[in-house]
């Protein structure tokens, strides 16, 4: 029977003072209540290569620097490589926070048009904006030191949080704001949300992975992991990416989210469909077996306070 590893790529424990109103996760309450709790990687692509065998040295992943290979792009050794993630800025009074919907989707042909607009008006032989499928990478001429985050997993948080760090961090900032000026006057359209008045460098690692890959069988959802892997997957066991951004549609993404995921999870363990599953959530990894179910002595506790 296979197991199953799922990571909750954008679910993020709310500040104390947030947690009125918010909804409960019966079927997710349940299971991470009664699951056994260990500490793991924060980024859940680093928990997700390890489950793999494939361990990346410290720093920011070389997630650019691998969909540039994939995609055919000489990624050289003089570069830095940055994944381009369009996202939507909000202005409050006292604050500047991503847009609820994270990162964004530019239509087909989009990062294509943005390429060629970049070229045209930039003209920097430093500097190339190139699509990689449905991505954009940033080829910027010598090496920086700095470390990023996903702008995916602070959907509606304070832009402050994302920030880059590091010897380079200021360079990385001044360009994000470049570019947001350069969209000012044209924002691109994106699919099913607000339009694109932003630009997130991340992603900008130069070290390769290592170790012998053995990959489980993945939902391909994300490319950088689509890009790392290869040969046969193995059969007894699969990744799955779990994200709520991608439930946005649905309006109740709680809700759907506690169905979908966790109360299929529960019944595939009840049933013995599944040998077990780890879960990864801000930093923690939950190892559910089936007789956990058993474990009724168990009180659910608000899931907020599971990932705090």
């Amino acid at each position: 029977m296979p197991e199953l590893y799922a990571a909750l790529t954008d679910l993020l424990a709310p500040d104390a003072d947030d947690v009125e109103g918010l909804p409960r996760l019966p079927h997710a309450e349940r299971l991470l209540s009664r699951a056994e709790r260990r500490p793991a990687e924060r980024d859940w692509r680093r928990w997700a290569l390890r489950r793999a065998g494939l361990t990346a040295p410290p720093g920011d992943l070389p997630v650019a620097r691998t969909l540039a290979g994939r995609h055919g792009h000489a990624p050289g050794e003089a570069a830095t490589w940055f994944v381009v993630t369009p996202v939507h800025l909000v202005a409050g009074l006292t604050r500047l926070h991503f847009h609820p919907r994270g990162a964004l989707t530019l239509p087909p042909g989009g990062a294509a048009a943005l390429a060629a607009r970049f070229a045209r008006d930039w003209a920097d032989p430093a500097l190339a904006l190139v699509e990689a499928g449905d991505h954009l990478l940033l080829r910027a001429e010598g090496r920086f030191e700095v470390a990023t985050v996903d702008p995916a997993a602070y959907a509606g948080r304070d832009v402050g949080e994302a920030l880059p760090t590091g010897a380079d961090a200021g360079r990385v900032e001044r360009l994000m704001t470049e570019l947001q000026m350069w969209l000012h006057g044209a924002p691109p359209a994106s699919v099913e949300g607000p339009p694109v008045n932003a630009l997130w460098l991340w992603g900008a690692g130069a070290a390769p992975l290592a170790g012998a890959a053995a990959w489980p069988a993945l939902d391909g959802r994300d490319a950088f992991l689509e890009a790392a892997a290869g040969g046969s997957p193995r059969a007894e066991a699969r990744l799955e990416c779990w994200s709520l951004a991608a439930l946005a549609r649905e309006g109740h993404a709680f809700a759907a989210a506690d169905a979908l995921w966790f109360g299929a999870l529960a019944t595939a363990l009840a049933r013995g469909s599944l040998d077990g599953a780890r879960v990864h959530a801000r930093g923690l990894e939950f190892v559910l077996r089936p007789g956990q179910r058993f474990r009724v002595w168990v009180r659910p506790r608000p899931w907020w306070e599971i990932l705090g």
